[in-house]
């Protein structure tokens, strides 16, 4: 067994008995509709940034402050990871049921955003808080009912992220057109809530009561951590390499209406970059069982890095711009498969929890990508793209080549299974 959930270590005759699927499979889907609501939400903040820019927050907020709200969700995600980590001696249904009501709650109350700094308070921090919760409880019980298909468990459940978006795009520019953007907000708030009142359902931890409340309530953050080399390269790459993942799906509605498009094609080439996602996730999540975690992460995301140079810059017309959301969607989302597979293979069952705890702390500096692609385009004349398009290409390319070094570092060799 070459992974473990983020909690310590239980008992050797729990991990003898892990069923491989089973109930496990009850768990993914609840894994799904998860994601399915952090990240469907999140990834068509792109259609309601350009709401708003046009609409309640015309000449009010910048496209540089809309876009840091789409930032901030992830941020908040991340940071508060391990907060929901200290709470997993009560349970995961617990963690995923707090979760699910801050989630809704914010975007209940982002409906009544008159002023930019409401979007900051409710969909940026209550809703990325809420998420953290959801987040690392999906994280903590999936490995607790696999081994051998655990990448493939972990990218079924990631993948609701992609079809989260599928669903959500069409539906939310829908909604903001015959409704409006308060009440695109409501609806979709109680949408999202009966997701996740079935999600709270199905959750369950595998491991007993009596485990999960005679573990210490410690602080899952060992700075210690970073004394292994490994890891801190594992850290640096993966950040660098997800700093260009958000970028792309906040800009395309905007960037669909710059060339000419209108919002009913944004929102479905939203769309169909998600479904897409969601699909490779899952194809690519079972491959990567095969050929090493580590492997296909690198793979993906030069491939990404490539699409970004080579073709983003050339869809001008529809057609083109469906081909980027195809091939770039296949790619570009591995790390949120990936990541504690790898993690755990970079510094061990017995470190896992601090490891994640960490490796989501500090992946919240690559949500400032979106922030800085922003002041990229302000800087560059006629408020191009072609920046934008350079930046997230470079930072995809570079995390994959950090990583590969540190693969030949853990294995001496650049084509070996990692």
């Amino acid at each position: 067994m070459d992974e473990a959930s983020v909690v310590e270590s239980p008992p050797q005759d729990v991990l003898n008995d892990i069923p491989n699927g089973g109930y496990g499979w009850a768990i993914v889907v609840a894994g799904f509709f998860a994601n399915v609501v952090m990240f469907g939400i999140a990834n068509c903040y792109g259609i309601f940034s350009q709401a708003f820019a046009t609409s309640i927050l015309k000449d009010k907020a910048s496209t540089l402050e809309l876009m840091t709200v789409g930032s901030l969700i992830n941020v908040c995600l991340n940071v508060f990871s391990p907060v929901s980590v200290l709470l997993v001696r009560f349970g995961t249904r617990i963690n995923y049921a707090v979760g699910s009501i801050l989630m809704c709650l914010g975007l209940m109350l982002a409906s009544l955003t008159t002023e930019i700094w409401h979007l900051y308070l409710t969909q940026g921090f209550l809703f990325g808080f809420g998420a953290s919760f959801l987040y690392m409880s999906i994280a903590s019980v999936i490995p607790q009912w696999f081994t051998t298909r655990r990448a493939t468990a972990m990218s079924i459940s990631s993948c609701g992220s992609g079809l989260g978006g599928l669903a959500m795009s069409p539906l939310t520019n829908y909604l903001i057109i015959k409704y409006g953007v308060p009440w695109s907000y409501r609806i979709l708030a109680f949408f999202c809530l009966g997701l996740c009142i079935v999600g709270t359902i199905l959750i369950k931890d595998r491991f007993p009561a009596s485990y999960r409340k005679s573990q210490p309530l410690k602080s899952p953050i060992q700075l210690s951590m970073f004394k292994m080399v490994n890891f801190d390269i594992w850290l640096v790459g993966s950040v660098i390499g997800v700093m260009g993942y958000l970028g792309p799906m906040f800009y395309l509605p905007k960037y669909a209406a710059d060339i000419g498009l209108s919002p009913q094609d944004g929102s479905n080439m939203l769309a169909i970059m998600c479904a897409v996602n969601a699909v490779a996730r899952i194809a690519l999540g079972f491959v990567a069982d095969k050929i090493g975690r580590l492997n296909m992460f690198i793979i993906t995301s030069i491939l990404s890095g490539i699409f970004s140079f080579v073709i983003w810059p050339f869809a001008t017309s529809y057609g083109i711009l469906v081909l980027f959301c195809v091939l770039w969607g296949a790619t570009s989302g591995m790390y949120y498969a990936l990541a504690a597979p790898i993690t755990a293979s970079v510094v061990g069952m017995e470190k896992l929890s601090a490891g994640l705890s960490l490796a989501f702390l500090i992946s919240a500096v690559a949500a400032m990508g979106t922030p800085i692609m922003s002041a990229i385009q302000q800087a560059t004349p006629n408020n191009g793209y072609i920046g934008i398009q350079m930046f997230d290409g470079a930072v995809y390319v570079l995390g994959a080549f950090i990583c590969l070094f540190l693969k030949f570092r853990l294995t001496g060799s650049l084509l070996s299974k990692y």
